[in-house]
């Protein structure tokens, strides 16, 4: 059995289980409102939602799944879970506390590897430069438009897959910043690239090149970026960095 992406196993969870919940409503099973019944279910799907994203990551030999919002979500749902149930008190805006969920996610990439997730495929025509708090990029559809990109997260997760795209004859810039960089990145034998990044703590494997721990810059290049017209030049400002680069 294939499962389906990210929203539509959202949606998916969304009717089975209000479905049953509205089942047992109307068999008189248990008494509550459709407002109540949406309160008392949404965490279950975060947390059926965040397992998913872990499972795949740990399980997947493919791009799939996500650690970071695998965690995110598991601990998130279950929490807010538990606090249905009545065994503990959590409301959303103690989320912040969860802070050093951080540290387990880094913890979980050194022991288990990267582990891609499903995203969200953006329109191949998109304009991007943007901002915004979470973002969920995957551009890999067959000839996708590569352009310059600008964008400013506080959480991203990045997967790009340039054996796939029409990379132009000319130097496009990828710039990406925020607090938290989960970012994943194909790119042809054919096409030279380069790479700046600066981050506190980071995991960057390029190849034969790798930096991990606490760190503050790191740059890269292939041997013939300088004399390339056609080139990739790639721009990284996270506060905690994971970034892969794969030459194939």
């Amino acid at each position: 059995m294939k499962l389906r992406s990210g929203g539509q196993f959202i949606v998916a969870l969304i009717f089975i289980l209000g479905g049953a919940v509205l089942l047992l409503v109307n068999l008189g099973l248990i008494s509550m409102e459709i407002d109540e019944a949406i309160h008392f279910l949404y965490p279950f799907v975060l947390l059926l939602l965040g397992l998913k994203w872990l499972l795949e990551a740990w399980l997947s030999k493919r791009r799939s799944g996500s650690w970071f919002f695998g965690l995110l979500f598991a601990a998130v749902g279950s929490l807010l879970s538990a606090d249905r149930l009545g065994f503990i008190e959590f409301s959303f805006d103690q989320i912040i506390n969860l802070w050093p969920l951080l540290f387990v996610y880094i913890g979980v990439k050194i022991l288990w590897g990267r582990g891609p997730k499903v995203s969200v495929n953006m329109d191949k025509n998109a304009k991007h430069a943007k901002s915004g708090f979470v973002t969920d990029v995957s551009m890999k559809d067959e000839n996708w438009q590569v352009e310059d990109l600008d964008e400013r997260n506080g959480v991203a997760d990045y997967d790009f897959d340039y054996t796939r795209a029409f990379i132009p004859d000319k130097e496009t810039t990828i710039r990406l910043a925020g607090w938290v960089g989960d970012i994943k990145i194909l790119i042809p034998e054919d096409v030279d690239f380069s790479v700046t990044a600066s981050s506190k703590v980071g995991d960057i494997k390029i190849g034969n090149y790798k930096r991990d721990g606490l760190m503050k810059d790191a740059s890269y290049k292939t041997e013939g970026y300088d004399e390339a017209t056609r080139k990739l030049t790639f721009d990284f400002q996270f506060q905690v960095l994971d970034l892969r680069i794969d030459r194939v």
